[in-house]
């Protein structure tokens, strides 16, 4: 009887070993997988960072003017004028169709029926 319980608790002693060692190993590798989700999301700030510069540096209003001076002849741009500027009632309304009829099954039947 005594080794019967030994021969249990040997088989309990191996089983809880290896299911320590599944779970240890499963927390490596989610430890693994956050810390390369953390190094990606670090990544993506410092890109987006950059483009900020980027663009700010890109969207100077010297440098805008500068292009536009250069390429003058062949956009053929001109100063606005506040006489482009249209008001609300200035804007023609859009004319009034009649809305499309309904579309029902009862319509529907109707329809077929008159045919």
């Amino acid at each position: 009887m005594r080794r019967v319980f030994n021969v249990v608790l040997l088989g309990l002693m191996i089983a809880t070993a290896v299911i320590t060692y599944n779970l240890k190993h499963e927390a490596e590798v989610v430890a693994n997988r956050v810390a390369r989700l953390h190094a990606n999301i670090a990544k993506e700030r410092e890109e987006i960072a950059l483009l900020k510069t980027e663009w700010s540096l890109l969207s100077q209003p010297s440098r805008l003017q500068a292009l536009v001076e250069k390429y003058k002849d062949h956009f053929q741009l001109e100063p606005f004028s506040a006489s482009q500027v249209a008001t609300l009632d200035q804007i023609p309304k859009r004319p009034e169709t009649e809305p499309p009829e309904a579309t029902t099954l009862a319509a529907a039947a109707e329809a077929v029926a008159a045919n």
